[in-house]
């Protein structure tokens, strides 16, 4: 549906707020807030500060994606390009991949793809606000304003008032002991010896129950975590509250055509840390190094011939608790490939799955104990002109719709070098922000 533009005149951090406050109110709702400068550092892949959406004027929604599925959902929106936002879970690999599959019971409230066309969207770039909406709605910029205010109000009364009922205190808790990690990671590292893989992102979920206030939650974590990809969406079935570091994928149109950006991270250490004893590590440089090489062999499938380069290799990015390894791949994409080429070269994200990619993901499926669903899959959008932007779903929180049912996961990148017990270290430093948002506490 062709949408039109109006200017905002508002304030983009009252107005920022006030869409986080009115989620609730919303079928479906998204807000991923880019954009953040960290230190001196600003990201040149940031379009915007943030961008929302809400509204559902038609949704796309696959519980089990097949390849006849994917087909159909690439025909629907090359039929008609327009705005989309959603998710799409880890487990989508299996439409993607022959050879792929997941042993795992699908969870009914994270489908494998969900993607929504929005009633409208808002783009803050620095203090300009823009709205978009359908071109058949007549009210004013103004007016949408206005309701979103009364919204958020409403949604805020709703939810002290829910606070005011007795509910018992979410309690995140691993389901694994660090004995059932440790053994799990060391049967990983006895195929690598045998040459039969080299890199696997092996994870862990952490589960509990009890009710939680999602915005708060959101804003909590967010605060901790500063994270420069984060975002918050609503389906009518669940919550994901992300506040992810790491970009799988954008796509800008160039002067020269549309070309692809990814940013895998690999490497990580705790914030007090000297940023520099992580740049020396033959370990981390060589995690950051085998996925950068993995995606490189994605985006070529799609790209022009000696387009794909890696035009900032192993950056330290600086966190409030983490520093990481980052490391940015660009390929120019040939003249009939779209986002959905891109993601069908390159889902699921080297970053959470290993090398060689397809043993690494069967592995994977073999010691890890649950479907990872939207956990290390990817939230994001889609604009009307083919342009798109997705993290990758870590650091995140996920929660049924009544908010009473809360997992979250964490994972850790095991090769021949690794040291398992290090590693379980690191997963609960990466469970810490997520924890602490909601109140619990090891």
């Amino acid at each position: 549906m062709p949408y039109t533009a109006q200017v905002l005149d508002a304030a983009p951090a009252e107005v920022q707020t006030g869409l986080r406050h009115a989620a609730p109110s919303f079928s479906h709702f998204t807000i991923l807030e880019t954009g953040r400068a960290h230190g001196a550092f600003q990201e040149p892949l940031d379009r915007f500060n943030w961008l929302a959406a809400g509204g559902c004027l038609r949704r796309h929604r696959i519980d089990t994606a097949s390849s006849e599925t994917w087909s159909e959902l690439a025909a629907a929106w090359r039929a008609k390009p327009t705005w989309w936002f959603g998710v799409i879970a880890y487990d989508a690999k299996n439409a993607l991949e022959a050879t792929i599959e997941s042993r795992h019971g699908a969870l009914s409230n994270q489908p494998d793809w969900d993607f929504y066309e929005p009633e409208w969207v808002v783009q803050c770039q620095g203090t300009l606000l823009t709205l978009h909406r359908p071109r058949s709605i007549t009210s004013t910029a103004a007016e949408w304003w206005a309701d979103i205010q009364l919204r958020a109000k409403q949604s805020r009364r709703g939810m002290e008032d829910r606070l005011k009922s007795t509910h018992p205190p979410v309690r995140l808790q691993s389901e694994h002991s660090e004995a059932e990690y440790l053994r799990k990671a060391r049967s990983l590292q006895a195929f690598m010896n045998k040459g039969d893989l080299y890199e696997a992102n092996l994870c862990m979920r952490w589960s509990g129950q009890g009710w939680a206030d999602p915005i708060h939650a959101y804003q909590s974590l967010q605060n901790r975590a500063d994270a420069p990809m984060a975002g918050l969406h609503k389906s009518p079935e669940a919550w994901l509250l992300s506040a992810s570091p790491e970009r799988y994928l954008s796509i800008r149109n160039e002067e020269n055509g549309q070309v692809a950006y990814s940013q895998p991270i690999k490497g990580t250490a705790e914030r007090h840390r000297p940023a520099a004893d992580l740049l020396a590590s033959e370990k981390e440089r060589a995690e950051n190094t085998m996925i950068v090489d993995l995606v490189r062999n994605d985006l070529s499938r799609v790209a022009r011939p000696t387009t794909v380069t890696v035009p900032r290799y192993l950056q330290v990015r600086s966190l409030p608790t983490v520093h990481h390894l980052v490391s940015t791949v660009r390929a120019e994409l040939r003249s009939e490939a779209d986002w959905i080429s891109v993601i069908q070269a390159s889902f699921p994200m080297g970053s959470m799955t290993g090398a060689p990619k397809i043993r690494a993901m069967q592995r994977i499926d073999e010691h890890e104990s649950a479907r990872r669903a939207w956990y290390s899959g990817a939230l994001g959008y889609v604009s009307p002109e083919g342009e798109c932007d997705f993290n990758v779903v870590i650091r995140s929180l996920m929660a049924n719709a009544d908010c009473d049912q809360w997992s979250a996961w964490a994972g850790s990148a095991l090769t021949v070098w690794a040291d398992p017990e290090q590693e379980w270290k690191e997963l609960k430093l990466k469970m810490k922000a997520p924890m602490a948002a909601l109140g619990t506490h090891e």
